[in-house]
């Protein structure tokens, strides 16, 4: 992220079509949340978080928006694993 995407606040998103590899696909430890790992043509890396719905099939989660970016896909995952969403700390909604 450089300085101006900071002082603005300015998300770097890319761009439509942008050709990327999944790097990797993690699973929490109880197979409730999901997250692909993916690394845009352009360096940076990104994850799309997903929910398993009722019928068990993974949902995006935030609109279908990615986080991100991120230096390297390890970065990424060590983003990830860390947060109380995936490993499954976050209270569930009344």
């Amino acid at each position: 992220m450089n300085w101006l995407d900071l002082l603005f606040g300015k998300k770097s998103e890319p761009a439509e079509g942008e050709e990327y590899r999944v790097a990797n696909i993690l699973y929490s430890a109880d197979t409730k949340r999901c997250v692909e790992v993916r690394r845009f043509a352009s360096g940076k890396t990104y994850i799309m978080e997903r929910d398993l719905s009722d019928d068990g099939a993974y949902v995006d989660r935030h609109g279908g928006a990615m986080v991100g970016p991120f230096e390297s896909p390890r970065r990424a995952e060590l983003f990830i694993i860390a947060t109380p969403w995936f490993r499954g700390d976050e209270a569930e909604p009344a």
